[in-house]
């Protein structure tokens, strides 16, 4: 006796979304430090972000974290005046800390205050032994100026008094300002500045964010504390 075949449907199965197992499934504000005693101890690997003022710090942050109200943005520049930690876990258990420093190079507050947001920052990346990368954000449209490079040039050299390497990672925000063309220029005169590869990116389209987030969990893994021996 011969049987009939059952029919496709012609409706192939549901493809099953792959889970990134980098993808950010908690992240939280941790703690913010005004001066450098007040900073929590060094547990885990640290990602710090610096950048001028207005240069769209803390809308990178959200970006990257996928995370929109996890660090305070504003039209006003200057809105990060200490030095705020987070604790951001990826959906493959690895644990790390994101450090949003204060902007510099903002006009409009005092000397004295000035020359606090850069001991505090200076301080921190002088003496934070599990400081894994710095990202260092320009503006696309302004390139590398004379407090990056000088930021650069400190990172550098006080990264030989630390236990680890300090990975600094150059990233020009608001690319998505550009046409692809003056984009594509701006981005190959700003690694001219550098000395350095740039990350191109934009917090309104996620272009860039994959590129920096592999790049950022390299460096977590090399700035994880040595075990303690017994």
């Amino acid at each position: 006796m011969v049987t009939d075949k059952p029919r496709s449907s012609g409706a192939s199965a549901p493809k099953i979304k792959k889970l990134d197992p980098h993808q950010i499934v908690d992240a939280s504000f941790l703690a913010g430090a005004a001066t450098g005693s007040s900073l929590p101890p060094p547990t885990m690997a640290e990602i710090a972000f610096a950048g001028r003022s207005n240069v769209g710090k803390s809308s990178l942050i959200n970006s990257l974290v996928e995370r929109r109200g996890l660090v305070r943005t504003g039209a006003t520049p200057g809105v990060t005046k200490q030095i705020n930690l987070f604790e951001a876990r990826a959906r493959d258990g690895a644990v790390f800390h994101l450090i949003d420093l204060p902007g510099y190079g903002y006009s409009r507050v005092s000397k004295a205050e000035r020359a606090a947001w850069q001991n505090l920052i200076e301080k921190y990346l002088r003496t934070r032994v599990t400081l894994a990368a710095l990202v260092l954000l320009v503006d696309v449209r302004r390139g590398v100026e004379e407090d990056d490079a000088e930021l650069v040039r400190f990172v550098d050299e006080a990264g030989t008094a630390q236990r680890q390497p300090v990975e600094v990672v150059i990233v020009a925000t608001k690319v998505d300002k550009l046409g692809v063309a003056a984009r594509r220029t701006a981005l190959a005169s700003i690694s001219k500045q550098a000395g350095r590869k740039v990350i191109g990116y934009s917090a309104e389209t996620g272009e860039g964010r994959a590129e920096l987030w592999r790049l950022l969990r390299k460096a977590t893994f090399r700035g994880m504390p040595a075990p303690e021996s017994e």
